[in-house]
C-alpha cells in the first residue's frame, strides 16, 4: 500500500511540474516535413491543420538574435524548444513571442490543448510563425492562383500504381497570380472534405509536381494552393478531382519472361564509365500495367526500381559480380506473385560503350602515353574524365584546366585506364594505357 501510495504522489509532482512546458509528442510530427524559414518579415505557414494531440512541428532557418512569434488561428497550447538540445525556449495559450538565443537555427514546437498538456485529437489549427525583427519590402499579398491541373471538377484522374507502396498522381499544377505582391512560395492542401485541407498540408509545394498518398479509388479530393510572401497569404478556391475507378479483376496472370541478361549468363559487358548494364524482358500486353525490377547480389534481390520498362538502361553495376534480378508485373488490382528470379555475373573489366552521339574525326596520342595525352578533336572539349577499370575515377580535367588539347596523366599508376571526353552532348570514351 505504500508502495502504491508513494508513486501516485509521485505523479502528481511529476505532472505539477511539467504544466506549462507540454514537451510530449505523442501525436507526431506535422507536418511531416521540416518548415525552412525565408524570414522576409511575414507570416509564415507552419500547417493549416496542426492538432492540439501532441503533435509537433520542426522548423530550420531562424536567425540568432531575431524576434519571432508562433500563432494559432484557435486556442492551441504552444512549447517552443530548441531543436538541438531541448531547452525550453517560451510557452503559452495561442500565441507566443520570443528573441531566438544566440546559436538556435532549429525550432521544434509542441501543440497541446492547454497548460496541463492534455490533449484532442480535433480542433483543426492554422499555426503560423513571423520574424518580427525581419524587413518586408512587398505592399501587397499575392493574387490567388488559376489555371490548375487536375482540372476543376475532372473525372477518372489516373493513380499511378508502379510502386504499390508510393501511390501517385501527377501533376499537380497551376498558374500564378500577376496581380498584388511576388510569390515567395506556395502551400499545397488536400483533402476530402469541401475545406480541402483534412488530409494535409505541402508547405513549399513545386508547381507541376506529383504528390503520393493512398490514393483511393472512385473518390472526389478537394485542393487549393496558398500564394505566400511576406505580406501575407492568398488562398486560392477550393478546387476538386474524382479518381478513376480500377476495371481489374485481378493481378497481371502473366510473368515476365525472356530475360536480357539471360539467366545464369556470364561475363556480361558493363558499359564505361558508369557501370551501365540494359536489361529487357518479355512482359505484358496490356499497356496500363506497370513494372518493377528487383535487383541485387543476394537472392532474393531486395533494391526496387519502379516504373521501369523494357530496355532500361542501369548504371552503377560492379565488375567480377553476380547479380539477381526479377520482375513484378502490376496493375492497380495488385502484383503478380511467384515471380521468377534471374542471375547474370558481369565481366571482369568495364567495356567501350557504342555511343551515337560521339565525337566527329576523335584521336588521342601517343597511346601508351608516359604523361601528357593529346586529344584530337573536330570539336572544342568540355571536360575529360579518367577512369580506372573498375569505374572509379580517378582524374578530371574541366575546360580551364585542358591545356592546348592536352591532360597530364602522369600522376596515374601504370596501367589501362577509360578516358571519358565529353563537348557539348558528345562524348567518347577510349581505351589509353599509361606507362
Amino acid at each position: 500500500m505504500k508502495k502504491i501510495t508513494l508513486l501516485f504522489i509521485f505523479c502528481i509532482a511529476f505532472a505539477t511540474y511539467s504544466f506549462g512546458q507540454c514537451t510530449t509528442a505523442t501525436g507526431g510530427q506535422w507536418p511531416s516535413s521540416t518548415i525552412t524559414l525565408t524570414n522576409s518579415g511575414g507570416a509564415e505557414t507552419i500547417a493549416s491543420n496542426n492538432w492540439p494531440n501532441a503533435e509537433y512541428s520542426l522548423i530550420e532557418g531562424v536567425l540568432p538574435g531575431s524576434s519571432y512569434t508562433v500563432t494559432g488561428s484557435q486556442t492551441i497550447y504552444i512549447t517552443v524548444t530548441n531543436t538541438a538540445d531541448g531547452s525550453i525556449i517560451v510557452h503559452g495559450d495561442t500565441t507566443v513571442s520570443f528573441t531566438a538565443p544566440a546559436g538556435v537555427t532549429g525550432l521544434t514546437i509542441y501543440w497541446h490543448l492547454d497548460a496541463t498538456c492534455a490533449t484532442q485529437n480535433s480542433g483543426a489549427t492554422l499555426t503560423t510563425i513571423q520574424c518580427t525583427t525581419c524587413s518586408c519590402n512587398e505592399t501587397a499579398a499575392p493574387s490567388a492562383a488559376s489555371n490548375v491541373e487536375p482540372i476543376n471538377g475532372a473525372t477518372d484522374i489516373a493513380i499511378d500504381y508502379s510502386d504499390p507502396d508510393n501511390l501517385l498522381i501527377s501533376p499537380f499544377s497551376w498558374t500564378d497570380g500577376t496581380l498584388g505582391g511576388s510569390i515567395e512560395s506556395t502551400n499545397l492542401s488536400l483533402g476530402v472534405t469541401t475545406a480541402g485541407n483534412d488530409i494535409g498540408t505541402v508547405t513549399g509545394a513545386t508547381n507541376g509536381n506529383g504528390i503520393i498518398y493512398s490514393w483511393a479509388e472512385n473518390t472526389t479530393y478537394y485542393w487549393y494552393v496558398e500564394s505566400v510572401n511576406c505580406y501575407g497569404t492568398t488562398q486560392s478556391p477550393v478546387w476538386s478531382f474524382t479518381t478513376g475507378a480500377c476495371t481489374e479483376t485481378a493481378a497481371p496472370g502473366i510473368q515476365a519472361s525472356s530475360p536480357t541478361p539471360a539467366d545464369a549468363a556470364t561475363a556480361v559487358a558493363v558499359q564505361a564509365p558508369d557501370g551501365g548494364v540494359t536489361f529487357n524482358w518479355t512482359g505484358s500486353t496490356n499497356p496500363d500495367d506497370s513494372y518493377t525490377l528487383n535487383i541485387g547480389t543476394a537472392n532474393p534481390p531486395t533494391q526496387a526500381l519502379t516504373g521501369v520498362e523494357p530496355g532500361v538502361f542501369i548504371t552503377g553495376l560492379a565488375v567480377s559480380t553476380t547479380y539477381y534480378w526479377s520482375i513484378d508485373v502490376i496493375n492497380c488490382f495488385g502484383t503478380t506473385t511467384g515471380t521468377t528470379v534471374w542471375s547474370f555475373t558481369t565481366d571482369s573489366t568495364l567495356g567501350l560503350d557504342d555511343n551515337l552521339d560521339s565525337i566527329e574525326t576523335f584521336s588521342a596520342y601517343p597511346n601508351p602515353t608516359s604523361g601528357i595525352l593529346n586529344i584530337n578533336s573536330s570539336q572544342e572539349l568540355d571536360n575529360v574524365t579518367v577512369f580506372n577499370l573498375l569505374g572509379q575515377n580517378v582524374a578530371s580535367f574541366t575546360k580551364n584546366e585542358i591545356s592546348n588539347s592536352t591532360i597530364d596523366m602522369s600522376g596515374l599508376s601504370k596501367g589501362l585506364y577509360l578516358v571519358k571526353v565529353t563537348s557539348g552532348d558528345k562524348t567518347q570514351t577510349l581505351r589509353v594505357t599509361k606507362e
